[in-house]
């Protein structure tokens, strides 16, 4: 099976609008996608046309990318100096983050994820829509949901 340069350009060009324009992250996706494409090309069955089977594997591959991307068990940063604060403060401040850090830990990993990407990478509602294929409205109800989970974990926990 060869692949064309203008399914190559296609492809780039899909992945380049869901990656925000990065264009190392979308080369990257697309050599995945089209090693994947040529393990599985004996699954396609013209159910669909090509550019379009290969575009949901591509989509496959960019979740893997940015899941790969994101530690599933993130922790946040112990013993950073918070300036203004006693020493006993700090103590308990680092206490507190050892107990979130326990229950983020009990999160589903998508939960986590979500919240690593919001909380801790401190990125946009639109760039995590862009990272993980969501639209707005879903990942509003998503990180509702895992924000009410870590309360709940958290409140039971202590």
């Amino acid at each position: 099976m060869s692949i064309s340069k203008q399914l190559y350009s296609k492809l780039l060009l899909f992945l380049l609008k869901r990656t925000g324009g990065n264009f190392e992250v979308a080369q990257e996706v697309v050599q995945n996608t089209f090693l994947a494409a040529i393990k599985s090309f004996h699954t396609f069955h013209s159910k669909s046309t090509f550019f379009t089977w290969i575009c949901k594997i591509s989509l496959n591959k960019l979740a893997d990318y940015y899941r790969g991307q994101v530690n599933p068990k993130f922790q946040l940063p112990l013993d950073l100096p918070a300036p203004g604060l006693t020493p006993e403060e700090q103590t308990s401040l680092n206490d507190l983050r050892t107990q979130v850090n326990r229950c983020l830990n009990l999160l589903p990993p998508r939960y986590r994820q979500l919240l690593h990407l919001k909380y801790y990478q401190e990125l946009s509602t639109k760039e995590i829509c862009l990272k993980l294929d969501l639209s707005p409205r879903s990942l509003e109800g998503k990180l509702y949901r895992a924000k009410k989970l870590l309360a709940s974990v958290y409140e039971k926990s202590t």
